[in-house]
């Protein structure tokens, strides 16, 4: 059975160049009309806590989503009784300002997402350090425990504001991600990039005493990492100048199937019913927005995407950007077909289709409403 993927497209020629002042041509509104027609908004229910999941980007990124897309969103909830939060999670490791609730907060400021800008409170979900959790069993192919940030488990909906863009190790950033990566504390961050605890190599090791200074569980001993003790938090692989910290990461293809385990973990916690995606396929960079830097976007904007089915909606957003043309001076000038793969030829996009498929988390096949 196919799931209704909505749409409106952004790139609706203007219809009188005559006339200038057309309020109804802009994104914002379109996407107002877009989530009215759709009803996705309409079982809020007066007092849910309503989580905006979105990804404020590292320092230096300029393509991310636009924060009056996200304050529209905001409105639209509390206008019908909820009390909206926007959220993110605590980046791997534990040296960067994103691997931290504070520098995750600073760092979405400097990108102009405040209270302010937004309309609504920013909570990181999974606490100071990345750490704060709810942990859920999973029989998953690759996966058996998942790490879900402890905010998200406890708000009654989900909605997923996520900006489609190219992954360098997953191919896509949908909203698969979004929920996977996004919507998970450190330990899972760490069980999705990597296979194994880390272990420390004597022989390059200078005893400079890093690893165990930045170590929040005090894991580290003379050197040694105490697999009982350690709780996968990634510190002391990104301390470490020498490059002593040794770890197997995970395949592409293993990463795009963990954090699609993970994103079921985190749905069936909450409950499918209670999330709501949209995917906005504007300003479509080559790589995702945890990079420092935007590069030139890859094709024209397309438009915005809404679904109660994260599989479909994925799969719809990736099929637009297939078909597509793509933009000259850019990482997919000269590319027929799928794009994202090809930027990336070590990266498969099917993987993440497939394997969400297999789970039973959303279809493959869907059918747009405009």
């Amino acid at each position: 059975m196919a799931s209704t993927v909505y749409f409106t497209d952004t790139r609706a020629p203007v219809k009188d160049v005559s006339k200038w002042y057309q309020p109804d041509l802009s994104a914002v509104t379109r996407l107002e009309k877009l989530l009215e027609r759709s009803g996705l908004l309409d079982d809020i229910v007066r007092g849910d806590i309503v989580a905006l999941k979105v990804h404020f980007g590292e320092r230096g990124v300029t393509k991310q989503l636009r924060s009056v897309f996200m304050r529209k969103v905001a409105g639209m909830v509390k206008a019908r009784g909820g009390e909206p939060f926007f959220t993110e999670t605590c980046g791997l490791g534990m040296r960067r300002d994103t691997n931290f609730a504070t520098g995750r907060i600073k760092v979405a400021e400097e990108n102009g997402y405040t209270h302010q800008t937004l309309q609504a409170p920013i909570i990181i979900a999974d606490g100071l350090k990345g750490l704060d959790f709810v942990r859920v069993d999973l029989d998953g192919t690759q996966l058996k425990e998942v790490y879900v940030a402890r905010a998200i488990a406890e708000c009654d909906r989900v909605i997923c504001l996520t900006h489609f863009k190219g992954h360098q190790s997953g191919s896509f950033g949908g909203s698969l991600k979004n929920v996977g990566v996004g919507c998970t504390a450190k330990p899972s961050k760490y069980d999705i990039h990597i296979k194994d605890y880390p272990k420390i190599d004597e022989a390059r090791c200078n005893r400079c005493g890093a690893c165990e200074k930045i170590c929040p569980c005090d894991a580290i001993t003379n050197y040694v990492i105490d697999t009982d003790t350690c709780i996968r938090c990634g510190g002391c692989v990104g301390i470490c100048e020498e490059d002593a910290i040794t770890v197997e990461w995970t395949s592409p293809a293993e990463l795009d199937t963990r954090f699609v385990e993970c994103a079921k973990a985190v749905m069936d916690l909450l409950g499918h019913d209670k999330f709501t995606f949209i995917n906005f396929l504007l300003d479509i960079t080559p790589h995702c927005d945890c990079h420092p830097y935007s590069d030139n976007p890859i094709v024209p904007d397309i438009g915005i995407l809404a679904s109660r089915d994260i599989l479909a909606i994925d799969k719809a957003s990736l099929d637009l950007v297939t078909a597509a043309l793509p933009l000259p001076e850019s990482m997919a000038e000269g590319v027929v077909g799928e794009k994202f793969s090809k930027i990336f030829p070590w990266t498969n996009a099917d993987v993440q289709i497939e394997a969400a498929a297999k789970l039973g988390i959303g279809e493959r096949e869907y059918e747009i409403r405009g």
